[in-house]
């Protein structure tokens, strides 16, 4: 599970705040006590903040803040610190693409996929989608490019194509 949050300036940026998957956390002995759970929680509200900031709201010196920080950062829980651009307003296009395989082989695909700049996820998923792949791109003429690109990989057997309308939620 990925949480994320963003901190909307006026420029149409956000910040979002990447934390890797708690399953993983778990499995590899890593727990997180009160203090660690605050500043996941802090900073998945907003990932600018300080780490004054953080020790002031959590009664914690800024150096024990820095290291427990530190430890998030080292042992996989925080991910990373990513800027997310609006697209509205830049003329992008974007589509969600589900596919299935057969058989399945979703791990197959993940080099040529990475390949693709515009794909911006995919998730393997449950039920009779077996990969969902979000794209946005400059042109629809591009998409149906990545669309095509989709039936040489190996072990296609469907792609549907989902085309955004109107983004609704974003966060």
């Amino acid at each position: 599970m990925t949480y994320s949050a963003y901190q909307y300036d006026g420029s149409h940026r956000d910040i979002d705040f990447i934390i890797s998957d708690f399953d993983e956390m778990w499995k590899s002995g890593m727990n997180l006590d009160s203090y660690d759970q605050k500043i996941v929680a802090l900073l998945v509200g907003d990932a600018r903040l300080s780490i004054s900031d953080v020790s002031r709201s959590i009664n914690l010196s800024r150096s024990a803040v820095a290291e427990r920080i530190k430890r998030l950062e080292e042992s996989g829980i925080i991910t990373g610190y990513h800027a997310k651009v609006s697209i509205e307003g830049r003329g992008k296009v974007s589509a969600y693409f589900a596919m299935t395989f057969s058989p399945l082989s979703c791990d197959l695909l993940m080099t040529p996929l990475m390949e693709i700049p515009e794909i911006k996820l995919a998730h393997s998923i449950s039920g009779d989608v077996d990969l969902m792949v979000f794209v946005e791109a400059e042109s629809m003429e591009r998409i149906n490019a990545i669309r095509e690109s989709f039936d040489h990989l190996p072990n296609v057997e469907r792609v549907i194509t989902h085309t955004v309308l109107t983004p609704r939620i974003n966060r």
